[in-house]
């Protein structure tokens, strides 16, 4: 299945593929030229300008997913040393749901389960940690 980041501009929502950005970058890539052209050639009434917009969005939005999936396992544990871990356990299970493969982030998560006492629900996170890590590691 192919990673997509929402963009929005108008009533037009887009989901674009992974794929037209600089690898861990926010920057388009060259593809990123053929891909707004086929949306342009597939919505005609989309104009320059807009997918001048679309453009900038699409660098905003995807800077904002890096630095999201950057701060994933540092604001749970900024959450739990505030003693707050019952919330960090509902930050991490939400952002777990969009970034499955981040093992730091399932980690952290076992740790606090077994920490609050579900400690069968916090190896299996621990193990879900292990498998993420195997499968990015290759």
């Amino acid at each position: 299945m192919t990673k997509t980041l929402r963009v929005e501009h108008g009533s037009l929502a887009l989901n674009l593929p992974y794929g037209i950005f600089v690898t861990g970058t926010s920057k388009l890539n060259e593809s990123s030229d053929e891909y707004f052209s086929m949306i342009q050639r597939r919505y005609p009434w989309i104009s320059d300008n807009s997918v001048t917009v679309l453009r900038k969005r699409a660098e905003r939005e995807m800077q904002r997913a890096i630095e999201e999936s950057l701060y994933g396992s540092r604001r749970s544990k900024m959450l739990s040393d505030a003693g707050k871990d019952a919330e960090a356990i509902h930050y991490l299970e939400s952002y777990l749901e969009e970034n499955q493969e981040d093992a730091d982030a399932w980690y952290a998560l076992g740790e606090l389960l077994c920490g609050s006492g579900k400690t069968d629900e916090g190896y299996k996170a621990m193990n879900r940690g292990r498998r993420a890590s195997t499968r990015t590691d290759r």
